[in-house]
């Protein structure tokens, strides 16, 4: 009897042998991310003048140009949030909203109030906002309050500038992603 067994047990050990080394298995996990909103205004990064939405293109100016000194703002140019449609919105006549923009690079300068860059481009430079006055929106600050229309369209003006946050500033690409989120009535 102890002959039949461990023959049995020999002959489950090698057939479960020959069968993981035909069948391997690898195992991972998969990140789904998203969100559900209630969205019902959508808002639009455009260019003020023309209207045409897509990315703000800040344009090119020279490292020499921050004069070796930090905190320093060149270039930049002017950019909206378009609300196409403030009675489908729901907008009342004395209604405003304020604008909180945050880095998805972080913040960077000093106290961390400018907007972060994507690394690998240029160094020693961030982004700073600026608000219809040209008063600074510092990082995750919200701005000061927009009038919206209740009939029509609405653009939220904005300025966008480098800013050195070195004194030493070095060339290369300038890729900073903010997020917005509008808070209105």
């Amino acid at each position: 009897m102890k002959k039949s067994l461990l023959a049995v047990s020999l002959g489950l050990m090698a057939a479960m042998a020959g069968t993981s080394a035909f069948a391997a298995t690898s195992t991972g996990q998969i990140n789904f991310i998203g969100t559900i909103n209630a969205n019902t205004c959508p808002i639009d990064p455009v260019d003020p003048v023309t209207g045409a939405p897509g990315p703000i293109n800040l344009g090119n100016v020279a490292a020499v140009d921050f004069g070796g000194v930090a905190d320093t703002e060149v270039g930049g140019r002017e950019f909206a949030l378009r609300v196409k449609d403030g009675a489908a919105c729901g907008f009342g006549p004395s209604d405003t909203a304020t604008v909180t923009f945050t880095s998805t690079h972080g913040n960077a300068g000093t106290g961390g109030k400018y907007y972060a860059i994507q690394t690998g481009g240029a160094g020693g430079v961030a982004l700073t906002l600026k608000d219809r006055n040209n008063g600074a929106i510092d990082n995750g600050t919200p701005s000061i309050p927009y009038p919206l229309n209740e009939t029509g369209e609405t653009r939220m003006v904005f300025h966008a500038k480098y800013r050195s946050i070195s004194t030493t500033v070095t060339p290369g690409p300038v890729v900073a992603n903010i997020n917005f989120v509008a808070t209105y009535p």
